[in-house]
């Protein structure tokens, strides 16, 4: 009876590690990031923001379509961000504190099937990751907010080149 639990139990192992490999898989090939010659810019006087003892700056952003198999149009828009703690405390930053304004009125979260950032830091010492909000065809970006909480603390206004 041993022997028949522990190759039962065997082959369950087998049978849940297969199927686990063939699902990332899918992900991949299904949606690919094609980087084309648009760009986004910020404000320049805008860039760098000091909120709740952190000094934000905006570092970067760019565009990229995405590669579909039902070629949908969509755009991924990215912020490289940037905070440096200027205070005596440790602070926290990361993807979930941002969101984006767009052309039709909405705002919208991150898009957290990208790399995602977000960690404390000491004082002195900074953090830099980068933002990723895919949208639909004809919406653009109006404004990046730095939201973390229930308000807004800090706005970069977005423009598309």
């Amino acid at each position: 009876m041993k022997k028949v639990l522990l190759i039962f139990s065997a082959l369950f192992v087998v049978f849940l590690t297969a199927c686990s490999s063939g699902a990332s898989d899918n992900k991949s090939n299904e949606d690919k990031k094609e980087t084309t010659k648009q760009s986004v810019s910020v404000s320049e006087n805008d860039n760098a923001v000091t909120v709740d003892n952190m000094k934000i700056t905006l570092e970067n952003s760019d565009v990229s379509k995405v590669s579909d198999k039902d070629n949908s149009g969509k755009k991924v828009y990215s912020f490289k961000v940037k905070a440096e703690n200027v205070s005596n405390d440790q602070k926290g930053m990361g993807t979930v504190d941002f969101m984006l304004k767009t052309s039709d009125g909405k705002t919208v979260m991150p898009d957290y099937s990208y790399a995602s950032f977000g960690d404390s830091f000491e004082k002195g010492e900074s953090l830099t990751g980068t933002v990723y909000f895919v949208l639909k065809k004809g919406v653009t970006p109006k404004e990046l907010q730095y939201k973390p909480g229930d308000d807004v603390k800090a706005t970069w206004e977005v423009k598309t080149k």
